[in-house]
């Protein structure tokens, strides 16, 4: 009897666990799914957003500077105003990083997903 129960679970078990089946469990996609493509499409209109955002961050910063440069060798600034003025332009010097950050981010994502 225990010849017969352990001759069942072996055929049960090899037939369970048969090479075909493991096969069959692993599916391998080897194209890129549909969420992904969609955060890929994403991510490119971002991006330039992204570049317009910085153009325009990169000629305002170089206005400030003109017009800073301009009024300062005029003598029109007072100490307070050049400290104002350069704390603005340091600003926008940061919002520009952020931007190339941001932009980098994406084309790394793009570039690893495509």
């Amino acid at each position: 009897m225990k010849k017969l129960i352990l001759l069942f679970a072996l055929l049960v078990g090899v037939n369970y666990f048969s090479p075909a089946e493991a096969l069959a469990q692993t599916v391998i996609s080897s194209g890129i799914d549909s969420k992904t493509q969609e955060k890929i499409e994403k991510a490119k209109i971002k991006i330039e957003k992204y570049q317009n955002d910085h153009e325009k961050a990169v000629a305002k910063r170089q206005d400030l500077r003109e017009k800073f440069e301009k009024k300062n060798s005029a003598g029109k600034l007072s100490p307070n105003d050049i400290e104002k003025i350069t704390k603005k332009i340091e600003k926008q010097a940061k919002s520009i990083e952020k931007l190339e950050k941001k932009m980098g981010k994406l084309e790394k994502f793009i570039n690893e997903n495509s």
